[in-house]
């Protein structure tokens, strides 16, 4: 076989590993969203329930206050938000199962059989990062923004397609958030990250959390910094944990290190 013969070989042998990742990264997305599908199907029919829970921290800091609707639609709309939002919350143990399975070839078979834990520990990591944000983060924040509205005497009138935006923005943004260990984790049993690397990144990831935050919660300064503080947190576990767990760089085969000794003896 001729070089060049040899190279288009391998080429052809990547492109074809990128189609299998590609086409199993399909197969993923259509099992993830199929789930989604179901689940919010089901959650349609409890839809009401779910806006009065989420209602509840509003009315909690704006006693008396109300939430209107503008649009004729606007109910039925609100109520299939709400159900795929649910859909996404339920589904969730499946999407991080079928995220498992994507990255599992990349692993140890050791490491592969550890898709359980993975699995309950994304989906604790999910649901604490959401529980966070309605019991802590929101309380605040809409305490916050009454003040506001009585230092100029105004007295709200809210949108509840607003007011159910920002709280379904803010719940699965803070519920992503506190995966940030978890995925830190598979990236350096990967491999693909170390220790080294994350902090020498700090800097930016410093400026990196915070313009998320401005982008992720709504433009008040308090609840910009609820998120940033965490965020910064869970990247400093993050760092430890990779410090102890990633994946040790290959070692050169001791043929390797014998060659390279006898090389740097040669003369010239």
């Amino acid at each position: 076989m001729t070089k060049d013969t040899g190279s288009q070989a391998g080429r052809e042998m990547r492109e074809m590993n990128v189609v299998e990742h590609l086409t199993e990264l399909r197969q993923r997305l259509i099992v993830s969203l199929t789930a989604i599908a179901v689940f919010s199907l089901a959650a349609y029919f409890f839809s009401e329930l779910v806006f009065a829970f989420l209602c509840r921290p509003y009315f909690q800091a704006f006693p008396g206050g109300i939430l209107i609707g503008t649009g004729p639609a606007e109910a039925f709309l609100l109520k299939l938000k709400i159900a795929a939002f649910c859909g996404v919350i339920l589904a969730a143990p499946v999407i991080f199962y079928e995220f498992w399975l994507f990255v599992a070839p990349g692993l140890y078979e050791s490491e592969k059989k550890m898709v359980m834990p993975f699995v309950l520990a994304a989906t604790f990591l999910f649901t604490a990062g959401m529980f966070f944000c309605y019991r802590a983060v929101f309380p605040l924040a809409f305490r916050f923004f009454h003040e506001q509205y009585l230092s100029i005497g105004l007295t709200p009138t809210i949108r509840m397609s607003e007011h159910l935006s920002t709280m379904l923005m803010g719940l699965l943004s803070f519920g992503l958030i506190f995966e940030v260990p978890l995925l830190a984790f598979v990236l350096g049993r990967l491999g693909l990250i170390n220790e080294r690397t994350l902090i020498s990144y700090g800097r930016y990831a410093v400026v990196a959390v915070f313009v998320l935050s401005a982008v992720l919660t709504p433009p008040d300064v308090v609840t910009q910094f609820l998120m940033a503080g965490p965020l910064l947190l869970l990247y400093g576990i993050s760092i430890m944990l990779v410090r102890f767990t990633c994946r040790p760089a290959a070692q050169p085969s001791g043929s390797d290190n014998q060659k390279a000794v006898t090389v740097s003896k040669m003369p010239g």
